[in-house]
């Protein structure tokens, strides 16, 4: 399992047009908190999503601008609905969760 993990997201666009920006950072989250950080970052393959690429957004579509460090290595990138990949998902919306 990894030490430490750090996840920016920004989101943008969407229904209510509402700007979401959440940073986290494994070793300052609650045991809990941090496994599943840990575990949700691990599940993403972040060598097959594009870094700094960006998937078409429909019409007032979120828009997700991502930075993820894991293990020494650093992913930046942006992904757009409906094009958000499966295994994406629940870490943006544990991220999303996490300003609430």
């Amino acid at each position: 399992m990894t030490d430490r993990v750090r996840a920016e997201m920004r989101r943008s666009g969407g229904f209510t047009g509402r700007a979401v920006h959440v940073r986290l950072d494994s070793e300052q989250l609650p045991p809990a908190e941090a496994a599943r950080l840990i575990e949700l970052v691990s599940s993403v393959d972040l060598e097959r999503l594009e870094p700094g690429g960006e998937t078409p957004a429909g019409a007032g579509a979120p828009r997700y601008e991502l930075s993820i460090e894991r293990d020494g290595h650093r992913w930046q990138g942006a992904v757009s609905e409906p094009a958000v990949p499966p295994d994406l998902r629940p870490l943006l919306q544990f991220l999303t969760a996490a300003v609430h």
